[in-house]
C-alpha cells in the first residue's frame, strides 16, 4: 500500500517559526525593549506576509504576485515593530526613504521568480528604487549639510553615466545570448 503524504507537511516549519518570533518578541519584552505590548502591532503585517511567502514558495499555491505582497508586508512589518520597539527615537519623516528599499527588495525578490527579459525589466525598476533611497536616505537624516536642490543642480549629469553604464550592460548580455 502506498504511504499517503502528510497531512500539513510543514508544520514544524511553521510552529518553528511562530515560536521563534513570540519567543524573541517576550526577550525583547523582559529586556525592556517593548514597554507595551501595544507596540507590537505591526506583527499583524509580519505574519501577514510570512503566510504570503510560505504560500507561494513552500505551498507553491497562489499567483507569482504572492512574492511581492508577501516581501512588502514582511519587511514593513519588521522594519515598523522594529521602530516600535528599538528605534523608537527616529521619526517616520527620517527615515521614510527605507519603505523605499522595502519596496524595491519586494520588487527584486518578485523579479527573480521571472526569467529572461521580465527578470531584467523588474530588476532595473528595484535597484533604482533602492539606489534612490540610498541618495535620500542622508539628506532626510541631516546627515548631508548640503541641501537636496543644490546636491541634484551639481551631480544631475551622474544619471546619463548611469544610463550609459546599464545600456552597455543591457547590450553585452544581449549579445552574449546570441
Amino acid at each position: 500500500m502506498p504511504e499517503r503524504p502528510p497531512r500539513f507537511p510543514n508544520k514544524l516549519l511553521i510552529f518553528g517559526f511562530l515560536f521563534l518570533v513570540l519567543g524573541l518578541v517576550m526577550l525583547l519584552r523582559s529586556l525592556g525593549y517593548i514597554p507595551q505590548f501595544r507596540a507590537l502591532w505591526p506583527l499583524i503585517f509580519l505574519l501577514t506576509g510570512l503566510t504570503f511567502l510560505h504560500v507561494t514558495l513552500v505551498l507553491k499555491r497562489g499567483p507569482e504576485s504572492y512574492v511581492f505582497i508577501g516581501m512588502f508586508f514582511t519587511l514593513g512589518g519588521l522594519f515598523l515593530l522594529l521602530m516600535n520597539t528599538v528605534l523608537t527615537t527616529v521619526g517616520v519623516e527620517h527615515i521614510w526613504p527605507v519603505f523605499m528599499t522595502i519596496v524595491g527588495l519586494s520588487l527584486g525578490a518578485f523579479g527573480l521568480r521571472k526569467r529572461g527579459y521580465a527578470r531584467l525589466s523588474l530588476a532595473i525598476p528595484a535597484l533604482t528604487i533602492i539606489l534612490l533611497s540610498f541618495v535620500f536616505l542622508p539628506f532626510s537624516l541631516g546627515l548631508v549639510q548640503q541641501s537636496f536642490r543644490s546636491f541634484v543642480g551639481q551631480w544631475w549629469p551622474t544619471l546619463f553615466v548611469l544610463l550609459g553604464v546599464a545600456l552597455l550592460i543591457v547590450h553585452a548580455s544581449r549579445r552574449h545570448r546570441g
